[in-house]
């Protein structure tokens, strides 16, 4: 190897010697022309796929790579890649980072004003799918759950093309931590002679800190699931309402998990998406598989959902593919985990649709979960005992999520010990 452009002889000798000594101890750094691009996606994602990380965390990795990562520093060359790039990245990303809607991708308000009128003239959903994709050349794969989607979410707001918004604190340290991961292996490599993210300044841990949960109150919560009786997904709705278990976790529970006649369930795969795909897979290593118990409602809605389920195997016959969950579609297979937050949310929206004078505070559906643990501790249910049915490591996780219910409890304690003292 060469290096040229030195003034003095003895500039050059003394980059010689270090160079020699950097060699001697495996810490020399070739010059190379790489750029960023070609270093993260040639190179180091082909090394981080699975089995080095879980598919999802993969797809997440690449997909904040791609997106908002090399559009903006890709082009530089990585051995010149700078803390002040790195800050500059993170500025953008947090002003202007968040991607514009595809507007080849939004139907336009004349299909909304013809669904509506097809609607009106007593249509069916399908009959006027079967209409608009008559009328519509752009809309040839429009069905009747789309057109549904359409009339409910009502006239298309119009996107102001100059519009920018930015990326929360939360994820724009998420991707800091992707290039810190991604760089730190590049100085492992001897590809780089330092680590430029460390030097780097992302949003602080505090302001990426989740927001505190939304969550129900009892009342609600059955008024909620009153107004859904008749929906298919309402019993596992329920499910995630009265054992706190997350979306993933209770999608993936079978029957063979379950032990009905001692009121216990076992949480040990969930249920998730990676690259649009639904995949079942069993919980993080750092969250091991737990029994929890179920009170005498939740077993009784499951004896329930067992014998409709029974019935529907026998209509269907051989079309059933019987894998074993507790909650799955008609023909036996798991419900797709994004399609089942939106119906949750859809019927959110039909109930402050028919109470307009009592509308529900807009939670998602990670809110059944929060909601039960606010009520646990509400009701004086000891800490420990709701860290551990949540799964969570460590009671301090809990106390942190749940700063909104603590305090009053604290408080009442406060009053109890006090009377004591002062023989109220």
């Amino acid at each position: 190897h060469s290096k040229g452009g030195f003034h003095t002889q003895r500039e050059a000798e003394d980059a010689r010697i270090a160079a020699m000594n950097a060699k001697a101890t495996g810490t020399y750094v070739k010059a190379e022309r790489v750029s960023v691009r070609e270093f993260l996606v040639d190179e180091w994602l082909p090394s981080r796929l699975p089995p080095a990380l879980e598919a999802s965390t993969w797809h997440s990795y690449e997909q904040k790579i791609r997106l908002q990562v090399i559009p903006f520093i890709g082009g530089i060359p990585l051995q010149q890649l700078s803390p002040v790039d790195l800050n500059k990245l993170y500025r953008h990303l947090l002003d202007s980072g968040r991607r514009r809607a595809d507007p080849k991708r939004r139907r336009s308000p004349k299909v909304y004003e013809r669904a509506v009128a097809l609607r009106a003239d007593g249509l069916t959903y399908e009959q006027t799918a079967e209409s608009l994709r008559a009328e519509f050349d752009s809309e040839s794969k429009l069905n009747k759950h789309s057109v549904a989607s359409l009339i409910r979410r009502g006239p298309p707001a119009t996107i102001d093309p100059d519009s920018v918004s930015g990326l929360s604190p939360r994820t724009v340290r998420y991707v800091h931590t992707i290039l810190r991961a991604a760089l730190k292996d590049a100085l492992r490599w001897n590809r780089v002679a330092r680590n430029v993210a460390d030097a780097a300044t992302p949003p602080s841990a505090a302001s990426a800190k989740s927001t505190r949960p939304k969550v129900w109150t009892a009342d609600q919560l059955r008024a909620f699931f009153d107004h859904a009786a008749d929906s298919r997904y309402l019993s596992a709705w329920i499910f995630l309402a009265t054992s706190g278990c997350r979306r993933g976790e209770g999608l993936g529970l079978k029957w063979t998990d379950v032990d009905l006649d001692a009121g216990t369930a076992v949480i040990s795969r969930q249920v998730t998406v990676v690259d649009h795909e639904v995949i079942v897979k069993d919980v993080p290593k750092t969250k091991l598989g737990h029994l929890i118990r179920l009170d005498g409602g939740t077993v009784a809605m499951l004896r329930r959902l067992r014998s409709e389920q029974a019935e529907e195997k026998l209509r269907l016959g051989p079309g059933y593919i019987d894998e074993g969950f507790v909650f799955c579609k008609w023909d036996g297979q798991p419900y797709h985990p994004e399609r089942f937050s939106r119906e949750f949310e859809r019927n959110r929206e039909y109930f402050d649709r028919d109470h307009r004078d009592d509308q529900l505070p807009p939670i998602t559906l990670h809110g059944l979960p929060h909601t039960w643990a606010t009520l646990a501790l509400t009701a004086g249910i000891d800490i420990k005992i709701v860290s551990e049915r949540l799964n969570h490591s460590s009671t301090t996780i809990t106390r942190e999520i749940y700063t909104h219910v603590t305090p009053p409890m604290q408080s009442d304690a406060a009053e109890r010990v006090a009377s004591l003292i002062h023989g109220g």
